[in-house]
């Protein structure tokens, strides 16, 4: 049995004391009254400690717990282990899985803290000031786009999976990259993205048209669409793809991509909850998990800009919300 405490190793009745005290009783033959005048303690306190030594020996001067033996109203083991699932599946905060389960935040934290789980990643990027936010009032008022450039995986798998210095050679040449083209509104986070073989101007171009379709079939009629200052999107293919749908172009500051933010944490959840999710084996099973991912991320998955809705209950509530009087 472990000390429960620290104590200062003179402190009155620490575990030595404690017995110097038993000791006075059992082998001296002094009174409780005797021994507690003594070490200026009382009475009830001397009967304890002696009680304890009867009982258990050295062991029963350690401090015990104070931990309750029932603990009612303990978030059940069922719920705890939901909140661990989410955590290394999704990769979710205290506030979002809360928001899932219907706890209360602190519960949660409480739960992941208790497993080791208290904080995502200790190397987040840390910024020097307040971000500043902003929200576009209506769907298709602002879409962002971009690429994200994303190593092959081996048949077999690759490092993830065997290790650093494990996994089987393999060129890269022979694996390649795949390029993520995306497309988010800003508005109600609704994305559509293709895994593509390259990020070339016509590539871009292709992507956006089928994008823009994408985007008229539910209802969102796209004014402008912000790029970073990528060759692709410098390409005249690009600007007469944009020109054809009627958009205009919006670019980015150099070396700021904070302005193309909200594409920028697309990637991020799609690094932490689809592509290093999981060990994948081959890259024709990560590509083929894509679809379901995005089904989840625009249908299910709730964001806590967004009032913890999905991005198509949002883009639902906003339509409902531009329909005229007497659709009401």
């Amino acid at each position: 049995m472990s000390h429960a405490t620290r104590q200062h190793p003179n402190a009155r009745l620490t575990p030595r004391h404690r017995r110097t005290m038993v000791a006075c009783l059992l082998d001296r033959g002094w009174t409780v009254e005797q021994t507690a005048e003594r070490f200026q303690v009382d009475a009830k306190t001397v009967r304890k400690w002696r009680d304890r030594f009867v009982a258990e020996g050295s062991a029963g001067l350690l401090d015990r717990s104070c931990r309750p033996h029932r603990s009612p109203n303990r978030t059940a083991d069922g719920d705890r282990a939901r909140i661990i699932e989410l955590r290394r599946r999704h990769r979710w905060g205290a506030d979002h899985i809360a928001h899932e389960l219907g706890l209360a935040a602190s519960t949660v934290q409480s739960v992941l803290r208790a497993e080791g789980l208290g904080r995502l990643d200790r190397g987040d990027r840390a910024i020097a000031e307040r971000p500043r936010r902003y929200q576009r009032d209506r769907p298709g008022e602002l879409v962002h786009v971009d690429v994200k450039k994303l190593p092959g995986i081996p048949d077999g798998g690759g490092w993830r999976i065997h290790g650093r210095g494990r996994a089987p050679s393999t060129k890269r040449s022979t694996v390649g990259y795949r390029f993520i083209h995306t497309a988010v509104d800003d508005r109600t986070r609704v994305a559509y993205s293709e895994i593509l073989d390259d990020e070339q101007g016509i590539t871009a171009a292709e992507f956006w048209q089928r994008a823009h379709t994408w985007f008229a079939a539910r209802g969102v009629v796209v004014e402008r669409a912000m790029t970073d200052n990528g060759a692709c999107y410098k390409s005249r293919v690009w600007r007469a793809a944009l020109d054809a749908t009627g958009v205009t172009h919006k670019r980015t500051r150099p070396y700021r991509p904070q302005t193309n933010g909200k594409v920028e944490r697309f990637h991020r959840i799609l690094l932490e909850e689809w592509a290093y999710v999981r060990d994948w084996h081959t890259d024709d099973q990560r590509r083929h998990a894509y679809d379901g991912f995005m089904h989840f991320y625009n249908h299910h998955r709730s964001h806590g800009s967004l009032g913890w809705r999905s991005p198509i209950d949002t883009l639902t509530r906003c339509s409902e919300d531009n329909l005229p009087a007497e659709h009401n």
